[in-house]
């Protein structure tokens, strides 16, 4: 009660907690990945050794694309089942979009509001290289989500 901690405060350490998580997760599984076509000559000759870690950026950058609107609920929500609900709504949806949208092309449109249209790990394997654009726009829209739960935080009454 003394010495109580900020908003802005709290928000860091779990936006940091969330970030290190995915980090570590997105690195164990390039790292597996890495050892494995590294292991396996054929697929070695077919899957450059940098595609894999440019794919485990992606990775990160779609991790980092769900952190921030996740983030955003928790700031404005109650209770722990709207924000597991909200994050796996996000998922969900972002994924059906994007699926309807490759499958019928009257909807092909709305492929761009989906981030799984920007998260391409299999082009970043086969290039070779990050996907700068779509990296982007993923890690922009975590970003936003992380600015947008700071401005919901700030002005919530946190009385239950």
């Amino acid at each position: 009660m003394v010495r109580p901690v900020s908003r802005t405060r709290l928000l860091a350490e779990r936006t940091a907690a969330l970030v290190l998580a995915a980090l570590a997760l997105n690195v164990a599984a390039t790292l597996t990945v890495a050892v494995g076509v590294a292991l396996s000559p054929d697929i070695h000759r077919a899957v450059p050794i940098g595609g894999v870690f440019a794919a485990g950026v992606m990775g990160l950058g779609f991790a980092l694309c769900l952190i921030g609107p996740a983030m955003a609920v928790s700031a404005g929500g109650r209770r722990r089942a709207q924000v597991v609900g909200a994050t796996i709504a996000i998922g969900a949806v972002g994924f059906a979009v994007n699926f309807i949208a490759l499958a019928w092309s009257p909807a092909a449109s709305l492929r761009f509001l989906s981030p799984f249209h920007y998260y391409a790990p299999g082009d970043a394997l086969a290039g070779g290289g990050v996907l700068w654009p779509q990296l982007g726009i993923l890690v922009g829209a975590g970003l936003l989500g992380i600015l947008l739960a700071h401005g919901v935080l700030r002005h919530r009454d946190l009385a239950p």
